[in-house]
């Protein structure tokens, strides 16, 4: 059972906020200032990294995730955390955990004497060329990103959509054209260049991709890519023979490239694509939900899909869910 109390609360201010006592914890706030908060970030995506803006808090995240971001935004009273690694504030510790989403991308584990909170953020709980599966956590408060909470999400296996992909772009290039792949500069770019390093066929990189392969090579990955801005990239567009990657909405005029999205919302995309993603389907979430046993699932960042998935865990899982922008979560164990 739980009871509303006051002591502990949950509520959608722009991001995630959870006050517990003194304690004020805000977890990919999108707004500018929360006055008397700690920030933590999940990961780099613009989407969920815009605490970096806000100068004066002290904001958390992993070491890759600050390099990430110092080449978008000043990291100035940022810090870095090892998976893990415990924050204390007031009576409140925050663990990350891997969340499987992109390089340095955390789960927090948010830990309060009424309780544990889980929070996802973006998280992907299969193995990729790059990323270890997301860390499932009992918790008694499990907030999930609903990105694809709609049964109509069913990715494929990373290596069936890799072989797709390697066949597609064999027969593009059999016709003397470019294969384009379109992705997220940073999580499918590096995973479309791990499938064709595999291939064994040549990678030209937009900038902005490469800008981010940098940051996954001093961790540790091994890349096999041109530089778009390279000489060496010049001299391999004279002969053909490549694939290029670059991000979704780039506008490319060159007429010899046949492009691909690369995206869970391929699935639903009228052109070209791989429905390759850094996220977890609809199936992957509520195995996830299953493995972490929450008494409460509150979702978010699903769009319409927050009521979507909360209404399935609530109807056919039988746990209380709802969407967390819905209403403050306020609770408290019941004491044996």
């Amino acid at each position: 059972m739980w009871m509303g109390v006051d002591d502990l609360r949950i509520e959608w201010n722009g991001g995630v906020r959870i006050e517990y006592k003194d304690a004020k914890v805000v977890l990919d706030s999108k707004r500018s200032s929360i006055e008397d908060s700690v920030f933590f970030v999940s990961h780099g995506h613009f989407d969920h990294s815009a605490a970096f803006r806000i100068k004066n808090a002290k904001k958390y995240s992993s070491k890759e995730t600050l390099e990430i971001v110092s080449n978008f935004f000043s990291i100035k009273n940022s810090f870095s955390l090892s998976l893990k690694e415990k924050t204390t504030i007031g009576e409140v510790e925050v663990i990350p955990h891997n969340s499987g989403h992109v390089l340095g991308s955390f789960e927090y584990e948010v830990r309060a004497p009424e309780g544990i909170i889980l929070y996802t953020g973006d998280f992907n709980t299969e193995k990729t060329k790059t990323m270890k599966p997301a860390e499932p956590v009992q918790c008694d408060v499990l907030i999930v990103e609903a990105t694809f909470g709609s049964p109509s999400f069913v990715f494929p296996k990373v290596d069936e959509i890799g072989e797709d992909m390697a066949e597609w772009a064999g027969r593009v290039l059999k016709r003397g054209r470019i294969p384009l792949f379109r992705a997220d500069p940073l999580g499918n770019a590096q995973e479309i260049i791990c499938i064709f390093n595999e291939c064994d066929i040549p990678v030209i990189a937009h900038p902005r991709v490469a800008l981010m392969n940098m940051v996954y090579e001093r961790h540790g990955f091994r890349l096999r890519y041109i530089d778009e801005q390279s000489s060496e990239a010049e001299e391999i567009k004279r002969h053909g023979g490549f694939i290029y990657v670059a991000p979704k909405n780039i506008k490319i005029s060159d007429a010899g490239f046949e492009d691909a999205l690369v995206s869970g919302w391929a699935l639903w995309s009228r052109r070209r694509g791989f429905p390759l993603s850094d996220h977890a389907d609809f199936h992957r979430i509520i195995r996830f939900v299953e493995e972490c046993d929450p008494k409460i699932v509150l979702t978010c960042h699903g769009g319409r899909f927050n009521e979507t998935l909360a209404r399935y865990i609530e109807q056919k899982m039988h746990i209380k869910a709802y969407p967390i922008d819905l209403i403050p979560t306020k609770f408290r164990k019941e004491k044996p």
